[in-house]
């Protein structure tokens, strides 16, 4: 089974479907629609990944990964998949200045995702893996995000919607690397109860009381880190939090939950960078142009999901204190994690 990683935080949020209209015409075969109703803004997630993962991430383009978005009625689409067979041609989102062979087409409520699995239709944001390893993203429409009541005072759904793309689709990027990684690991381990996700710490320990004590203390020094006034006080306080991180590994993963130690250093390499990508093009002067203060509570949000929530600070601190080769440490198909990065950074 192929490791999902995800935004669960926002992914089981199901409502039942309401009918809009389009408005269409036909032109040479290829449709060109008048954006429906929900589905504005699309244009400004593809244009924000092109800025993030070139100025930040210095990646090189590749081609798209199969992509599938869906609002209440219909599927936007890429993959021949996920097409339903009455779907048609129509003119969507470019990538890199590269018009892509977008198809749209009735859903019924349910989708086919890019590997084949049914699901229905609900409010989810993820990035995942094919059984040949061909990354693949799925994400509901900006008129679905609203009417299941999402909003973000900090950002604005609009903003916040972009973020969460970007922070999904780096994902993309990461499956020859992390994603494999944790395939890998899957191969050789039952995972039941919890079940293997980007989740899966906290899914086991969250109420062992004891544990969470000691969780967030430790993620409130990486915090402390990443607003720290100068380099040699973000140094100290890193060095900190990483005896916190590496006291409570060596505690607590051990005997039936030593395998959670390599997961959680995956998950939060993952979670963080998927945070900190949304985080850089919110503050970013090109992007949102958000206050970093802001822009980094507008990430947090209501700080519930563990991996993301302590990620996003390392790779602020990682930030902070140097620029790693983000396409080969991070993206590569031979990652290092954030806590060996981290480590590095404080020598």
């Amino acid at each position: 089974m192929k490791t999902t990683i995800g935004l669960l935080g926002m992914l089981l949020c199901l409502y039942s479907c309401k009918e809009k209209k389009d408005k269409a015409a036909s032109i040479n075969d290829v449709e060109e629609i008048a954006i429906p109703a929900g589905m504005e803004g699309l244009d400004k997630w593809f244009t924000a990944w092109e800025l993030t993962s070139t100025r930040k991430f210095a990646l090189l383009p590749v081609p798209a990964p199969a992509i599938l978005l869906y609002d209440d009625k219909h599927v936007y689409t890429i993959s021949a998949v996920s097409a339903p067979d009455s779907a048609v041609p129509y003119t969507g989102p470019a990538f890199f200045d590269q018009q892509l062979p977008w198809k749209r087409g009735p859903h019924h409520d349910t989708l086919t995702i890019p590997d084949g699995k049914k699901v229905p239709v609900g409010l989810m944001s993820f990035a995942a893996s094919d059984s040949s390893g061909h990354p693949f993203f799925v994400m509901a429409a900006p008129g679905f995000w609203k009417a299941a009541g999402v909003e973000s005072k900090e950002l604005g759904l609009d903003n916040l919607l972009t973020a969460v793309f970007l922070h999904e689709f780096s994902h993309t990027r990461q499956q020859a690397g992390m994603g494999a990684m944790v395939d890998s690991i899957e191969k050789t381990h039952s995972f039941k109860d919890p079940e293997l996700s980007d989740d899966i710490v906290q899914h086991t320990f969250q109420n062992d009381s004891n544990y969470v004590r000691s969780f967030r203390a430790e993620v409130s020094k990486f915090y402390e880190a990443a607003f720290a006034g100068d380099k040699e006080k973000t140094k100290q306080l890193t060095r900190e939090a990483l005896l916190l991180l590496k006291k409570r590994q060596s505690t607590y993963f051990i005997k039936e939950h030593a395998v959670l130690k390599p997961l959680d250093d995956i998950f939060l390499t993952m979670e963080g960078l998927g945070q900190f990508a949304g985080f850089y093009w919110l503050q970013d002067p090109s992007g949102a142009n958000i206050p970093f203060e802001k822009a980094v509570e507008g990430m947090r949000r209501k700080r519930n999901q563990w991996s993301q929530e302590e990620g996003l600070a390392m790779f602020l601190v990682l930030d902070k204190l140097t620029k790693p080769n983000w396409s080969n440490d991070l993206f590569g198909e031979h990652p290092k994690n954030i806590i060996a990065l981290l480590e590095a950074a404080v020598q």
